[in-house]
């Protein structure tokens, strides 16, 4: 109920009496979105070069350290992607360019 929509389809979250805009990460990844039985989304305030953007997520897991590997380097450059890591458990997790993602969300 606190996500807007403005000209042209974008949205925008009103956070601590500042507008940002929202940055589904479904549509950028076009991925389906995980279903939680009615519950809000989560949205998670990310701020790179001067602006911030509210991505929205579909769950908080935790805090870890982790050593990034450039993916770009040792695959391809992959959009909206600035690296990857390997788990504890084994499993890759991507690394989010926020960089790239703020700079989407301008236009």
């Amino acid at each position: 109920t606190d996500i807007n929509t403005m000209g042209q389809g974008a949205q925008v979250v009103k956070v601590r009496d500042e507008y940002m805009p929202v940055v589904e990460l479904e549509r950028v990844f076009q991925v389906p979105r995980f279903e939680f039985n009615g519950t809000s989304p989560i949205m998670v305030v990310v701020e790179a070069e001067g602006s911030r953007v509210a991505l929205m997520v579909d769950e908080l897991l935790g805090q870890q350290q982790v050593v990034i590997k450039n993916l770009e380097s040792n695959y391809r450059k992959v959009p909206n992607v600035s690296g990857a890591t390997i788990l504890g458990d084994g499993k890759v997790a991507l690394i989010l360019d926020t960089s790239g993602l703020v700079r989407r969300s301008r236009h």
